[in-house]
């Protein structure tokens, strides 16, 4: 079973605010779509893709970027 995240966990995650997650993050090129089904409201990204996007970058995404 795959693992699934919230805006909220991907919060947690990478130590930034909800907002810059949502407007900023999830927005970035190479940032994985949420899964099939998981609705707009309250989209849902696969933990291990969410881990091997940050992986691949060189630095934490900042609120600069």
């Amino acid at each position: 079973m795959m693992n699934l995240l919230t805006l909220d966990d991907i919060t947690a995650m990478i130590k930034l605010s909800r907002h810059h997650v949502r407007d900023v993050v999830v927005k970035q090129p190479g940032f994985p779509a949420p899964v099939p089904g998981s609705g707009v409201r309250k989209p849902r990204w696969s933990e291990s893709a969410v881990r091997k996007f940050f992986a691949g970058k060189p630095a934490q995404i900042s609120h600069n970027a």
